[in-house]
């Protein structure tokens, strides 16, 4: 059975995003509060997504009815941070259902560089708004600042990664995929040279030199986008619809957020473990099975990361040993 999932509970959307087309989309139906209660127990992640997720105005009742049927998950709940009055209303629910609720906030760049990404006016002041209520008032301890790195905005992430740290909040990111199921729009990433690496190894660099595990694990994430931002293959494979699968707003069920392919429908089965094991699911497995889509996300690495550590714990040893070697030559030539 599956371990992580991503859910969208709207592909309602209330940015303009230029990588993403989830906001043109106009009466997609979703799925009633209670049929989210089929989500199985063996969940151990579920990110809660959109659209817009505080777009719903039962989302307390959404996470009321997920956290029931997976007591052992940890929820998280990715948000453009816009809409900061019913956040400041709805999230204290949330708190208080899910005490270790985690709030991912989209920034795609410092100030105007955000807006333009989001096509949305002062979204950079909200931005920081929602954060200051998630951080300070409500005393959240994981909050993450997501990146979606492209052509527009790649010259920030480096920018965007010290003002997490600045804020001292956590820091994750993507690059822009094509997804039919998902985004809805073709994206190409078509950058290279001197300044792309500068900005990775920036990223890369800093959170190897962390004290925290953690933190030289997301440096192998990061990498991994560096690998596909430049036009090579993932480091891991995936496992799509195995470890994990994407549920959209009105039950449909899919291998990953890339994948295009139905496994089924929740909204049609008794419960989840019918829908995982049938012909349709095996089909939709059969389809994706390999490396026929080249995509690296927090959602679908991170079960790869889970059954590969020693190849993960490898990467880390050798370039921690090389970033050590190269801080001790630039010190000894500065001397």
């Amino acid at each position: 059975m599956p371990i992580d999932a991503v859910a969208a509970v709207t592909y309602r959307c209330n940015s303009r995003c230029i990588m993403c087309n989830i906001w043109q989309i106009k009466d997609f139906p979703e799925m009633p509060a209670e049929e989210y209660g089929k989500l199985p127990n063996s969940l151990r992640d579920i990110n809660i997504t959109g659209g817009e997720p505080f777009l719903r105005n039962d989302l307390v009742e959404i996470i009321k009815v997920m956290r029931r049927a997976c007591p052992n998950a940890k929820f998280n709940i990715s948000t453009n941070g816009f809409l900061v009055d019913a956040i400041k209303r709805v999230l204290p629910e949330i708190k208080r259902i899910v005490p270790d609720i985690g709030i991912s906030i989209s920034i795609d760049g410092v100030g105007q560089m955000h807006e333009q990404v989001r096509r949305v006016p002062n979204a950079w002041p909200k931005v920081l708004e929602t954060m200051h209520f998630c951080r300070d008032i409500l005393k959240i301890k994981n909050i993450k600042f997501a990146f979606t790195l492209n052509e527009m905005n790649y010259s920030q992430l480096k920018s965007a990664y010290d003002w997490s740290k600045k804020l001292g909040v956590q820091f994750t990111m993507a690059i822009v995929h094509s997804s039919d199921v998902y985004f809805s729009k073709k994206n190409e990433l078509k950058i290279s040279g001197e300044e792309l690496e500068r900005q990775f190894s920036h990223v890369i660099n800093s959170l190897l030199k962390s004290l925290k595990p953690k933190n030289w694990v997301r440096a192998y994430f990061v990498d991994g986008l560096y690998r596909i931002a430049r036009g090579l293959r993932r480091p891991l494979e995936p496992f799509a619809g195995e470890d994990f699968f994407y549920l959209d707003p009105k039950g449909d069920v899919y291998p990953s957020v890339i994948d295009n392919v139905i496994m089924g429908n929740i909204n049609h089965c008794r419960n989840f473990q019918n829908l995982w094991y049938s012909h349709q699911a095996d089909q939709a497995r059969n389809a994706v099975h390999g490396f026929e889509n080249n995509y690296w996300m927090v959602c679908t690495a991170r079960t790869g990361i889970k059954r590969n550590p020693l190849k993960v714990a490898n990467w880390i040893f050798k370039n921690k040993i090389k970033l050590a070697r190269d801080t001790r030559v630039v010190t000894t030539n500065n001397q």
